[in-house]
């Protein structure tokens, strides 16, 4: 029996960053463009009534009902568009960084692709959520019995305590079930067919392996965090350092930025959001390599194969 190799696994997505530097850019950009915009357009539909919201009041004008449609008009109609491009996105980008590890000479638009295998990948993905959505009902069936057995009077911090430690065999067989059923989506994706349960098989004797790659994902994910929040507060330093900050920043002073026509404080604020966004599409792309290529890396390990998959 094939046995995994914890450490090369759990670190894959950092070969594919090395290996790959201008594809993660790529990424970013189609996660930025497929997935940010749209959402981008959800927010003009809010920020124009929003906009007329305030306008009104400060004109001394009570809102209406007829005032906030538009705004829940624009939310329904373009709902669908987001849940739409957030599955493109997802089963594109996924897709992408399992050939990268199954298939490295597939580097063809910088492994980005939407066919049969990415097909095959939304589907899983659709049965997945169908199915997490019932073990989140069970969840509920669960931890609303254990909140009364704990006490409805009982300090709110206490009872969640509580129900969670209660509820800790419940977490326990999810997660066998994850560690069993992991590699259902690089096994789809690499056999172009749907596969949940043989899953189950693949995984039998690695399950300690794969829980500790899991694991040492976690792990990752706290460093990064870490790392991530003194750069923050690093680059906040800087910019005060440099003087950019200075003047007035009282209460009163933001209060009076705000309460300017919309426009004027939006346009300010413009760079700062789209400088947001280019970095959240970077890091969601870091984020997804690392978190996705393990679980092809350990596919392409458990199948024997020391390259592709055929």
């Amino acid at each position: 029996m094939v046995k995994l190799d914890v450490v090369k696994t759990a670190f894959s997505g950092f070969g594919v960053i090395g290996r790959n530097p201008l594809a993660i850019l790529v990424w970013a950009l189609f996660v930025g463009v497929v997935g940010v915009l749209p959402a981008f357009a959800l927010f003009g539909g809010i920020f124009n009534t929003v906009t007329e919201l305030i306008a009104a009041e400060q004109r001394g004008v009570e809102p209406t009902p007829e005032m906030v449609m538009p705004m829940l008009g624009s939310i329904f109609a373009l709902l669908p568009v987001l849940m739409l491009s957030g599955l493109v996105v997802r089963v594109v980008l996924t897709g992408a960084v399992f050939r990268a590890v199954l298939f490295p000479k597939d580097s063809g638009w910088f492994y980005l692709r939407l066919g049969a295998r990415e097909l095959w990948l939304a589907l899983l993905l659709i049965v997945v959520g169908v199915v997490a959505f019932a073990v989140v009902m069970v969840i509920m069936a669960f931890a609303v019995p254990l909140m009364f057995i704990v006490g409805p009077d009982a300090d709110p911090m206490v009872q969640s305590i509580l129900v969670r430690f209660m509820m800790l065999p419940l977490y326990g067989v999810l997660l066998f079930l994850f560690v069993r059923f992991c590699l259902a989506f690089p096994m789809t994706f690499a056999e172009s067919r749907f596969r949940l349960v043989e899953s189950w098989t693949m995984t039998g004797g690695n399950g300690w392996r794969i829980l500790l790659v899991l694991l040492l994902l976690l792990a990752l994910v706290i460093v990064a965090e870490i790392i991530l929040g003194v750069l923050i507060l690093a680059t906040i330093a800087a910019i005060i350092g440099a003087g950019a900050l200075k003047g007035d920043w009282s209460e009163e002073r933001i209060v009076a930025f705000f309460s300017q026509d919309p426009s004027v404080w939006m346009q300010s604020l413009l760079p700062w959001i789209v400088g947001g966004a280019v970095i959240a599409s970077i890091l969601t792309v870091l984020m997804a390599v690392i978190f996705t290529a393990p679980w092809a890396e350990a596919y392409r390990q458990l199948r024997g194969s020391s390259d592709s998959v055929a």
